[in-house]
């Protein structure tokens, strides 16, 4: 593994606030271009992806992300948080917690079908796994032209909702979607478990 290759991996870390500062278009593109040279399950590159720069559809997208996080919030960790932590959640989201520049919205494309109804269920799975192997090589890209990233899972709690404010095409499924911008923080690194708590050799 080269060394500037290795940089990029082990320094990304998840960015949450951003700098309002438009990306270049030529930026996004070599970002996209490297999200689509993912492995792809059957070769169907079952993917399609949303680009939201324009600044009213990015504070949808911003309305929801708040919903859906006050959601995973309040109901769905297994250790509640006090109704001070929550109301800290607010006044960052009034502040602009996941508010950037631009919105990658991956999802799942069903007209690409590559398997018989049998296996519909494995080919979703697959789907979702190429899109999410897309997405991820996205953020390596763009944390190696300097944005930062974070993937954002929580608009698929209200995704009927969702579709239709953002008019995501039928046939589609959420997969995931990326904030980038130019990081306006630059968190610590957080450490992962070590190999010996998550790795079994045989």
């Amino acid at each position: 593994m080269s060394e500037e290759l290795k940089k990029i991996i082990h320094t990304r870390r998840s960015i949450r606030w951003f700098k309002d500062q438009p990306i270049p278009k030529e930026d996004i593109i070599e970002i996209l271009q490297s999200g689509v040279r993912a492995p792809t399950a059957s070769g169907g590159e079952q993917w399609y992806f949303i680009v939201v720069t324009d600044k009213e559809k990015r504070k949808k997208i911003h309305k929801y992300i708040e919903k859906g996080q006050m959601i995973y919030l309040k109901r769905m960790l297994r250790k509640k948080l006090s109704q001070e932590d929550l109301q800290k959640w607010e006044e960052w989201f009034r502040k602009g917690i996941y508010y950037a520049p631009l919105y990658i919205i991956g999802l799942i494309n069903y007209n690409r079908r590559t398997l018989t109804d049998e296996y519909l269920d494995y080919e979703e799975q697959w789907g979702l796994q190429s899109v999410t192997l897309a997405l991820g090589n996205m953020m390596l890209t763009a944390w190696a032209k300097g944005y930062g990233t974070v993937w954002i899972a929580v608009p698929q709690l209200l995704h009927e909702e969702f579709k239709e404010e953002l008019q995501i095409p039928e046939n589609t499924r959420y997969v995931g979607m990326l904030a980038i911008g130019p990081p306006a923080e630059m968190p610590e690194i957080r450490p992962r478990l070590p190999l010996e708590e998550v790795v079994f050799f045989t």
